[in-house]
This record gives C-alpha cells, structure tokens and sequence, in this order.
C-alpha cells in the first residue's frame, strides 16, 4: 500500500502530486461549457476542490479521461468569471488504485489542504470508502469518473455524496430490452470476478429477466488474468445461447475482445457491452464491428449536434497543454473524451451550475450547494453535451440521455435514445 504522508505521493511526475487548474481561454471559446450568466472576472478567493485521479498503471487510461476532462471544465468555468467572480482550484492527488491510500488523502485534502469539496476517486472500492468518508467531514463529494458500483447510490447513498451518470441497472435494462428483442432471451456474460465484475453480471441478469430473457452460461475472469482463453473457451457455440454479454473493463476487456476474435465468436453471435473508443487509443479494431453498448455520450460527435462537436473539439485544445504522458494514454491525436471522461465533465459542469443557484464560495455553503445539486435538472447545453440531465434528489443519483448504439467500423449506430425520464431506478435508498 502507498504511503499516506504525501499527497498523490506515486509518481515522479510533477502533475500527479499536486495541481492548480490554469485559465483555458481557448477551450471556453471552443466549447462554451462554462455559461453561467456572469462576467465578472475570477478575481475572488479560490474555491477549492479536492480531485483523486489515480494513476496507477492498470488506471492509465480513466486516469487520463479524468485530468483532461476536468481541466477542460475547470478552465472553462474560470475563463468564464468562475463561481460569482471565485475561481476553480483544483487539487489533485493520486491513490495509486489503492482504496486505503483514497481514504487518507481525501481526509487530507479537507483537513490540510482545507479542499471546498471532492471529486474523483476511480475504483468503485475507492469511492465508496470516500462516499462514507464525506459525511463523516460533513463536505459535498462527487464521483467522477469510474466508480460504476450500484452500492454508491443503491444501498449506502448519503447527504454529501452525488452521482451524474446513469450506473449499473439504469443503463443495462433498456441494453437488455433491446437485445432480447432483437436476438433472442438467452444470453452468456463474462465478467471480471471481483465486486464490479459481479455487480455488473448481475445488473444484466436484472435486466435480461425484466426484459423476458434470461442469464444460462456465467463464465467469471480472474481480474487482470492475462491468459483469458480457457475461459472464453467455455463460450457454447452450440446455439444453446443467443448472444454474449463481455462486462469486463480496461486492460481486461481488451483482452478478452481479442480472444473472442480469434475464435470467431463475434460472427456467431452478437457480442453485447464493449463500446467506446478511448479504451483502444480513439481508433476501434477491425473485429469490434458489430458490437452492441450503451453510454450517455458517444465516441464522435454527431453531425447535428453543435454542442458535442463544440466539446470535442475544445477537448483536443485542452488535450494539447496536457503532459505527454495523459495524451498518450488516450491516444494522441486519436484520442476522444471517452465516456467516463465525459462524466467527468458533466460532473464538473453540474457542480458548477449548483454552485451559481446556491451562491457558494466556500464550504461555509455546504447546505445551500447540497440543496442545489439535489434540485438540478439541465437541458442539452454546452453544459450537458451527450443530451439532457437530471438529479434524483432521493438517492442523490443523476440520470442522462442514453443512446444504445452499434459499433459500425470507426462509426457508431444510435439504435435507440432513451431519455433521463425512461431509465429505470437504481434501488431504493433513502438520503436522511
């Protein structure tokens, strides 16, 4: 485990110890994020907002999505006049995919670095330690990029603690309704074989018998397994299933896509759950054609839609003043905001909103910022890009625009939208 006496201590890059957002100009212009109706300039006292991004090896790519997308925000707010006239600070540090080492540098950020609030923390083992650890210091916090474990909102959701992004069954039962429609009731998952792994089979095997279906063949990885054949192996090819769910992420999707490849499994059958360029560099392989997914924002901008293409394009100039080595992970000149960077965004963008309606400059306006984010409902805008949000104030979860769409070479189909309003709820938590 990392030690606890430095912030974001791992690495020996200066940009993952610790932060100050710059002023984007360029970026504000390109995408006009940061509207909020003031100009006054961004002269006041910071507000400071505690971010955990890890940048461990096996996080290297969400850990990218998530600096850039949040320096893209955070310029464009400041650019704009920031908060009333303060100011952005961001601060970030890095657990190193490390849950321990989350907890002791969130209560660092608030009881050191006196942080306004916190936004961050990648592994659904991370967040959840924060989310309790938040109320415990009494200041908002918000997960921004990763953290998918249906627990943050289901089962443990609390005052302090937010969500924007559809998560777990939200998302997976309208997939699930369309693919039993489309293809047939029986289906296949495999999945990495730890909390979220698990979480996320489950979630399908919700959504399949919601939807008429059902779950036969559950194939459990070994996360991080590199040699995924003898699992994908136990696929059955015998018609006895009519598609296969992959609900693996990272390093270990890529993998087992590869193997799925290799033995033709995507000409037999629909592969279901594999979506998003940034995890292969902004450029999808040749044998993802075909791949069915969900997401609230897709991979290119689509031609009608100002506000995305205006988004992407202020993320590559945000892209460029990055470190080589955020730019790289992403893929360079190839590289799209991605899907958990959009979250990263968005969480951004909500927090700023709420925090214009509730005048805060401070953590002295928890209260008011709470009250605010619980009551946040937003349109397609700069500010929402993908399509339209709003804020369950019962469980602190967000919902958004969905799209269900097909990987078609470097395109993806829209196959069906569903708007915040039709996503089913995540559980029945109660916020006290």
């Amino acid at each position: 485990m990392a030690e606890s006496g430095q912030q974001g201590r791992v690495s020996g890059r200066p940009w993952r110890l610790l932060a100050v957002a710059a002023i984007g100009v360029l970026a504000a212009m390109a995408c006009g994020g940061a509207s909020g109706g003031t100009t006054q300039a961004a002269t006041g006292s910071p507000i400071k907002v505690g971010v955990l991004d890890d940048q461990a090896s096996s996080l290297a790519v969400e850990g990218a999505e998530l600096r850039v997308n949040t320096d893209l925000a955070i310029a464009q707010i400041n650019a704009s006049g920031g908060i009333h006239g303060h100011p952005l600070q961001a601060i970030y540090v890095d657990p190193n995919a490390q849950p321990d080492e989350a907890l002791n540098l969130a209560q660092q950020l608030v009881q050191q670095q006196n942080v306004d609030l916190m936004v961050g923390a990648i592994l659904s083992s991370e967040c959840l330690g924060v989310e309790n650890l938040a109320a415990r210091l009494q200041v908002v916090y918000m997960a921004s990029t990763g953290c998918q474990n249906e627990d943050f909102t289901a089962k443990q959701c609390n005052k302090y603690s937010f969500r924007v992004t559809p998560s777990g069954r939200q998302g997976i039962i309208p997939l699930s309704t369309y693919i039993v429609n489309q293809y047939g009731k029986k289906w296949g998952v495999i999945y990495s074989d730890y909390a979220f792994g698990q979480s996320q089979a489950n979630a399908y095997n919700v959504g399949l018998t919601a939807a008429g279906g059902e779950l036969t063949k559950k194939i459990p990885i070994p996360l991080n397994e590199t040699n995924v054949t003898p699992y994908i192996t136990k696929v059955p090819t015998d018609g006895s299933i009519n598609g296969l769910i992959n609900a693996q992420v990272g390093a270990d999707l890529v993998r087992s896509s590869q193997v799925i490849t290799q033995f033709g499994l995507g000409k037999q059958m629909p592969v279901v759950g594999v979506f998003g360029k940034e995890r292969f560099s902004g450029v999808y392989p040749d044998y993802l054609t075909g791949d069915l997914g969900q997401a609230p924002e897709l991979s290119d901008s689509p031609s009608d839609n100002k506000f995305d293409i205006a988004y992407h394009a202020a993320f590559r100039a945000q892209l460029a003043k990055e470190p080589s080595s955020v730019s790289g992970a992403l893929g360079g000149d190839k590289a799209v905001p991605g899907g958990l960077g959009y979250q990263a965004y968005t969480t951004m963008t909500a927090l700023k909103l709420a925090m214009l309606q509730s005048n805060f400059s401070g953590k002295q306006d928890t209260a008011k910022l709470i009250t605010a984010l619980e009551n946040l409902k937003a349109s397609q805008s700069a500010d929402f890009p993908g399509g339209a949000f709003s804020m369950n104030k019962a469980d602190h979860q967000g919902v958004q625009t969905t799209y269900v769409a097909k990987i078609n070479g470097q395109s993806e189909q829209v196959l069906k939208t569903i708007p915040p309003d039709q996503l089913p709820p995540i559980g029945s938590c109660q916020v006290k």
